[in-house]
């Protein structure tokens, strides 16, 4: 894919730059995490999914850039405009399904400052943050050859606002997934709605449980798995080999035992 890069004179700034990464699927998040720590070694990274965009009052704090997953150009403006509200960044950069941003794409807010598809190579999604970061600009000029180093392209888009429909797992392999994670039924069920971004009250209305349940099967669930938060449950869940319902993924250890 080619660019049109244009820089300024910050280029030289040192400072700490803090990045928010807004992406609902908790792995690819975690991945795009992973890549930010070699931009540089003055990056404070953060990663939220779509139910930050739901709150009322704005982020306390700076925000030099927001990474700002966008999975359908329907969605562009609203998101756009929602992460502009909660975290006034200086700069954004959206993450797309799509090579190319649609000519139609006007109005956006002044930070959006580049346009990077998700399958992009990583070296690619790592220039085009130091540029935006610098002050310049990075925008597709045309569809190019496809990236030979898709950065974890291999997840379906999410739909925002999050539809509170319970997903469809397939009775043999849940029951196999929630006994290899050794938590119960149910706590497997929080952990499929959890693992696609929703927020604890999207998580009670699918299941038909108080958001105050749903939040004690989730604690259950952190202890059960030995973990502290959601986006390190979902990982333990797929290092040990659970797909959580993705039909599109393997598990981590199950990769990593191809590989072996």
């Amino acid at each position: 894919m080619r660019f049109a890069y244009k820089a300024n004179a910050n280029m030289g700034r040192t400072s700490m730059a803090i990045i928010t990464v807004i992406e609902p699927h908790p792995l690819l998040r975690l991945g795009i995490l992973q890549l930010l720590t070699d931009v540089s070694p003055v990056t404070e990274t953060r990663g939220k999914d779509y139910s930050c965009l739901e709150q009322d009052t704005p982020e306390p704090g700076n925000c030099d850039l927001v990474m700002l997953s966008v999975s359908s150009f329907e969605q562009l403006h609203h998101l756009a405009s929602q992460a502009e509200r909660v975290f006034g960044p200086k700069a954004m950069l959206l993450l797309s399904e799509a090579d190319d941003m649609p000519h139609t794409a006007q109005g956006l807010p002044p930070s959006v400052r580049g346009y990077v598809a998700k399958d992009a190579s990583p070296e690619v999604l790592q220039a085009s943050v130091r540029l935006v970061l610098a002050g310049g600009t990075c925008f597709p000029m045309r569809s190019g050859t496809p990236a030979n180093q898709p950065l974890l392209s291999r997840f379906q888009p999410v739909k925002w606002p999050p539809v509170p429909e319970k997903p469809k797992v397939a009775a043999n392999s849940a029951s196999t997934e929630y006994e290899m994670l050794g938590i119960t039924p149910r706590q497997y069920e929080v952990l499929v709605l959890l693992a696609r971004g929703y927020p604890m009250k999207t998580v009670g209305r699918c299941l038909n449980i108080s958001v105050a349940t749903a939040k004690a099967h989730t604690e259950t669930l952190y202890q059960r798995l030995d973990v502290h938060n959601r986006n390190a449950a979902v990982y333990e869940a797929v290092s040990r080999g659970a797909t959580l319902g993705w039909p599109t993924i393997t598990g981590v250890g199950d990769d990593q035992k191809a590989e072996a």
